[in-house]
């Protein structure tokens, strides 16, 4: 088992368990909730393990921003995904927050594949997959062949929250 503090493993679970049902329900997360989980992570870090706490929850909470800005940049992802797992890291730290980001990625691509296989579109995904592995292995932009190959098509949609808090309950129970 993963050996954080008491009071931030609390915050932790707390705030992934929260977010995941508000994004469950309301397709968002508010920014009162990752703010929170912000302020928690730096208090409590802080207050734990003095500066060098304080330092470890500023270099987690900017590795869990940066980790899920491409997606957003790409329109592949919420806001409210990207400040989740800057919260995240605020709390758990840098090493921490790239484990937790590893093993988030892995269930939101098994949830992801499970989702277009029940609500549809797995075949076209994976076609619209290959097309673009292929177009990036002869050189080519595959947006310049096919622009609507976008990240925000008509298709089902992750409530990431959901992956993030799979990604995180698994890293403190191993």
């Amino acid at each position: 088992m993963t050996t954080l503090p008491f009071p931030i493993l609390a915050a932790l679970v707390a705030l992934v368990l929260s977010a995941a049902a508000t994004d469950l329900r309301n397709r968002r997360i508010p920014n009162s909730l990752t703010v929170g989980g912000v302020v928690a992570g730096l208090v409590l870090n802080l207050g734990i393990n003095g500066m060098i706490g304080a330092r470890a929850s500023l270099l987690g909470l900017a590795l869990g921003f940066v980790v899920l800005l491409p997606p957003f940049l790409l329109r592949g992802g919420g806001a409210g995904d990207v400040k989740l797992m800057a919260a995240v890291g605020a709390l758990a730290g840098p090493l921490n927050t790239f484990s937790i980001f590893i093993l988030t990625a892995i269930f939101g691509g098994v949830l992801a594949l499970a989702l277009l296989f029940w609500k549809g579109g797995l075949g076209r995904a994976l076609s619209n997959a290959g097309f673009i592995v292929g177009q990036l292995a002869q050189g080519r932009s595959p947006h310049a062949q096919r622009p609507d190959l976008t990240l925000e098509g008509p298709g089902p949609k992750l409530p990431y929250a959901i992956p993030i808090a799979m990604g995180t309950l698994t890293f403190l129970a191993l």
